[in-house]
């Protein structure tokens, strides 16, 4: 991969443009990681992740994981049931901001005390999330040196913009599997008799506002309720407004 090889310390416009390129003819989520690799190793960090969070189901998240971390680590992971755990996932929940993971470690943690041990030291990672109601966190981590301010101040927006490009490729590649009904076509009517009732309206005042019958507004609202797979009107609501389905008027 050539681009790579060029990785600038000022303007990236040449590098990003041809990593662009090979990512988007990517058709695999492993595929895309590897690609990123490549890019991380010479901002020099030793290995890439991204986790892709569905905010649906509701009460549970359904999360994916792809990386480059060792094998021992990922089984390691797996085995003692971290997904559920995960520091910089319950980071990635609360906020979107980019961290250091020196900002969230505590020393004696078992988590972190094995992410050490397998060579997981020093990390930064940085929460994107869409309006579909994906949200994606990407890494970089190294088992050597610490991040420094003077390194974050000059290879952060690089970072940033890779996170954004993992966030992009996967969460496009993944979309219909892990959230099936964003894909639902919502007429406008329905949409906006959801945004209604999302204001806490009536039947009786969403069909004052529309200028329509209630038995309509109802019929329109049993409608949505069957496309978004919904038991009932508010959760309807919930899962349209989460899939960035219900609009702004």
């Amino acid at each position: 991969m050539g681009v790579h090889n060029q990785l600038p310390h000022g303007c990236a416009t040449s590098w990003r443009a041809e990593l662009l390129r090979e990512l988007n003819a990517l058709r695999d989520a492993d595929a895309v990681i590897r690609c990123l690799q490549q890019a991380v190793a010479l901002l020099g960090f030793d290995y890439c992740a991204y986790a892709l969070r569905a905010a649906i189901p509701i009460t549970r998240f359904n999360t994916i994981c792809w990386s480059t971390y060792p094998e021992h680590w990922r089984e390691h992971y797996r085995v003692r049931g971290y997904l559920a755990i995960d520091p910089v996932l319950q980071f990635g929940q609360r906020c979107v901001k980019p961290m250091l993971w020196s900002g969230i470690a505590t020393a004696d943690a078992p988590f972190w005390m094995d992410a050490r041990r397998h060579g997981l030291n020093h990390g930064w990672s940085h929460t994107i999330r869409d309006h579909t109601g994906i949200f994606g966190t990407f890494s970089v981590v190294r088992s050597a040196t610490p991040i420094t301010e003077d390194e974050l101040a000059a290879r952060e927006p690089e970072m940033i913009w890779l996170s954004q490009r993992a966030h992009d490729s996967i969460s496009t590649l993944m979309a219909e599997k892990v959230l099936p009904d964003a894909a639902t076509r919502l007429k406008e009517v329905e949409r906006r008799t959801l945004h209604w009732t999302a204001e806490g309206k009536t039947a009786a005042e969403v069909a004052a506002i529309l200028e329509m019958t209630e038995r309509n507004v109802n019929f329109h609202i049993r409608n949505a309720i069957t496309k978004l797979n919904a038991a009932n009107k508010t959760h309807a609501v919930v899962k349209a407004a989460l899939l960035g389905l219900i609009p702004a008027l």
